[in-house]
């Protein structure tokens, strides 16, 4: 009948899908959404689901909260199951080993072989924690530096970043397992006093000298540390442990037994989450220290290539600047004479220095657009950071301001004022040249109003005049130098005279792009008549210099220990020194030409020693691996060297998934609207924060346009060259992808395979940015990422420059 029911009519069908802890345990799943039933009553980690469970439409706050009981661990070390005692499972040492000081290891024999099948299984869409832990929204598992669960689920179907993800695995924590005498450095908690000490040092002997980071006065915080006995709830004290554990990974792996890299660069990991989880928790309690932490805490982030995360911090960041209004000296009593009023000497120059940090961060995170600039010069009220020996030995001095040649308008009129120059540091020179390299970059992103570069009283010639004025400013002991660099490596300042002098380099070639728009796709670049052509080969020839520059102090400070090379800025300046190189010699020179052999000959050497220098940062930089793959397989397929040169074969951006962005073609003309990601490159911090945002939205990309709907050039596809082979052809840009391409890291034959398109195609941005500040896009110089897209020709495609 009509209204009879087969018996099981009424019976829920069976799922296939389950999460992926009980597919490997080959068990049936409830597919409850969060956790499922039975990894909640085993205590086990419940790893997510190959698709979104049935049931997972449903209000979630009905669900029963996982409790804060540990989880259950399927096996336990040697020294619990010997002496018959519960084992807490963690890793890479348990709780009772821990608390009694004893080398803590697990037989590998007694490893549940569903586990290796869930370390088998494909992780395109995962790539999560396979031990437990609780982020600072409880009860969610993940890495803090890393995207969450909830935001791989969400952005499936979406291109993921290419880079690793670097979480805590299990494979990293067994490498520590294996080693008792590096069981502490991955523990949750912080380690022995004695090892506290240690990360310190490493701190305070690498990271401190970099950029503007010594903000701490090192021996007011060792004698804090030796009289403080809690330690559990210091943020600041968590993240230098962090920091500190990779170079004493490092070491570790250098001087006594070879690590893996994603090992030195995960030691201290649990530290820094637990950092970030104490500086969230008091986000209401604004303290100097909780502002320092925050800074280190950013760097941290993108070393573990987490951008979003840099990019939020930077913000946060600078409202505690504006809230502790350290921007200001305490008052006029500079040379601190009434010690009865005020904070010490020692801790006036700490704020200074902290707020000028700040100010770098946030200069260089902005890149020159308005926008996402937080900070402007002239509310620094405050002289410049003192040299490092005035700071440690406490003595009160002056120094200048930001502008050469001034001084703060309270100096006392009796101030020696010949005495002032010789009180700034490295610290303070940095600072100025970020000054001068915030106009450089505001003037590459607006030369539709610009003067022409051949004029001589252009911004161009002025900016020119600027950088060269402020490297002739440098005393003969911050210069790179043979005497120089082993004074500085003497006091650990090597890594900050390296940096110093690279930053100088690639201002040039910022600045000198104007020679070469192909490369860096300039929107509104110049046209250079035929009279000015001899001006143009001077431009492309000091750019070229300007690179090779670069690879000789990068590869000279190698020479010192990869520890020199710690900036993570440096990967990224390494590999655009990579790019310039070749493409100066294989569309600038002409390849049958014998001064452009010569000119290979003498640069193929530098080519190596970048790459070889990617390669040793590595281990401290995440993204270093891959741009060195990227940038051997740019120098192969360029066939530089050989009898015939490629000419099309540079990436315009070394991690460029397919993806979505990609099957949206974009109008030629002008959008209405455009995000500032409109113009970076695709290495800046902000674009590859809004590419981690699954509801991140792009004007430029919707279908209706200012412009005429004129059709889009046919995209262009590469043969290969005479050669045969040495340029793979390219991809039309409209080709759709498979799905599955997109959901894990871009492979290499991806990253390599797109190259420059249309290098003539000039492309104006919308009425509606220019002006606003919108425009005023840049590279964010020091830090390393991905591309959201490159299928528009006028999207910044130079690894760290800054492009329009």
């Amino acid at each position: 009948m009509a209204t009879s029911a087969s018996p099981g009519a009424s019976k829920a069908s069976r799922s296939r899908f389950g999460c992926r802890t009980c597919r490997a345990r080959k068990v049936k799943c409830d597919e409850r959404p969060g956790e499922c039933g039975n990894c909640v009553r085993l205590r086990l980690v419940c790893l997510g689901y190959g698709t979104s469970p049935r049931h997972q439409a449903r209000d979630t706050s009905q669900d029963v909260t996982v409790s804060s009981k540990r989880k259950r661990t399927y096996r336990s070390c040697t020294a619990c199951r010997a002496s018959k005692t519960k084992c807490s499972g963690e890793r890479p040492a348990c709780r009772r080993c821990q608390n009694k000081a004893v080398a803590c290891a697990y037989s590998e024999s007694s490893q549940p072989s569903w586990v290796e099948r869930v370390e088998a299984t494909p992780q395109n869409s995962y790539n999560l924690l396979l031990t437990p832990d609780n982020d600072i929204r409880g009860g969610t598992s993940g890495n803090l530096f890393q995207s969450t669960p909830t935001e791989v689920v969400e952005k499936q179907g979406t291109p993921q970043s290419p880079c690793p993800s670097y979480h805590h695995s299990y494979e990293t924590e067994t490498v520590g397992s294996q080693i008792p005498s590096l069981a502490w450095i991955n523990a949750r908690q912080l380690p022995s006093p004695w090892h506290i000490r240690l990360l310190v040092e490493e701190y305070f002997n690498n990271i401190h000298p970099l950029r503007c980071f010594a903000f701490i006065h090192r021996p007011t915080f060792l004698q804090r540390l030796d009289k403080s006995s809690q330690y559990q709830h210091n943020a600041l004290l968590h993240i230098i442990c962090a920091l500190g554990a990779q170079f004493h990974a490092l070491s570790y792996s250098e001087t006594v037994s070879p690590l893996p890299s994603k090992f030195v660069l995960l030691a201290g990991n649990e530290w820094a989450k637990s950092a970030q989880r104490l500086i969230l928790q008091s986000l209401d309690a604004v303290t100097i220290e909780n502002l320092r932490a925050a800074v280190l805490l950013s760097d941290y982030a993108i070393r573990m290539g987490n951008f979003a995360n840099a990019f939020m911090l930077s913000g946060i960041i600078t409202r505690m600047t504006q809230a502790l209004q350290i921007n200001l000296e305490y008052n006029t009593d500079l040379l601190c004479q009434n010690n009865e009023i005020g904070p010490s000497i020692t801790a006036r120059e700490s704020r200074r220095r902290l707020m000028w940090s700040c100010y770098v961060m946030d200069a260089l995170v902005g890149s020159g657009v308005d926008q996402l600039t937080l900070i402007d010069e002239k509310d620094m009220k405050i002289q410049l950071p003192c040299n490092e020996r005035n700071f440690t030995q406490q003595i009160p001095c002056l120094t200048e301001t930001l502008e050469p040649g001034s001084w703060l308008t309270f100096v006392p009129q009796e101030a020696d004022h010949s005495t002032i120059l010789p009180n700034m540091g490295i610290m303070a020179y940095f600072v100025r040249h970020v000054a001068v390299r915030k106009r450089v970059l505001r003037y590459i992103k607006h030369l539709d109003h610009a003067m022409v570069p051949w004029d001589p009283k252009s911004e161009f010639a002025t900016l020119d005049a600027d950088c060269r004025e402020w490297y002739e400013s440098l005393p003969p002991s911050m210069q790179f130098t043979p005497n120089a660099i082993y004074i500085r490596k003497d006091s650990a300042q090597l890594g900050a005279l390296c940096v110093l002098h690279c930053a100088h380099y690639q201002t040039i070639c910022d600045l000198y792009r104007l020679g070469a728009p192909a490369l860096y796709k300039l929107r509104a670049a110049f046209e250079f008549p035929p009279q000015q052509q001899d001006f143009l080969r001077h431009l492309q020839q000091v750019l070229f210099d300007a690179a090779r520059t670069l690879a000789s102090i990068i590869g000279e400070t190698a020479h010192h220990g990869s520890r020199m090379l710690a900036d993570s800025w440096l990967p990224t300046i390494t590999y655009d020194s990579c790019r310039i190189m070749v493409y100066h010699l294989t569309q600038i020179l002409d390849p049958r030409a014998e001064e452009t052999k010569r000119f290979t000959i003498e640069t193929i050497p530098l080519l190596r020693s970048n790459i070889n220098c990617l390669k040793l940062m590595g281990s401290l930089s995440m993204i270093s691996n891959s741009l060195c793959i990227a940038a051997e397989k740019m120098l192969d397929r360029s066939g530089i060297g050989s009898d015939v040169v490629a000419q099309d074969s540079i990436p315009d951006d070394p991690y460029q998934p397919h993806g979505e962005e990609e099957q949206t073609e974009s109008v030629p003309g002008t959008p209405v609207q455009s995000a500032p990601d409109y113009v970076l490159n695709p290495l800046s911090i902000f674009r590859m924060a809004r590419k981690s945002i699954p509801e991140r939205h792009a004007p430029e990309k919707a279908t209706t346009s200012s412009a005429p709907n004129s059709a889009k050039p046919n995209s262009t596809t590469y043969t290969d060259p005479p050669s045969g082979g040495a340029i793979q052809q390219a991809v039309d840009t409209g080709t759709s992808h498979d799905p599955e391409v997109g959901l894990g890291q871009a492979s290499l034959e991806e990253l390599q395979t797109l190259f420059m398109s249309d290098l003539g195609w000039a492309w104006q941005p919308a009425d509606t940015a220019v002006g606003s500040g919108i425009e005023a896009a840049g590279l964010l110089p020091w830090a390393g990422g991905f591309s959201t897209t490159q299928a528009e020709p006028w999207v910044p495609a130079f690894p760290f420059s800054q492009q329009t």
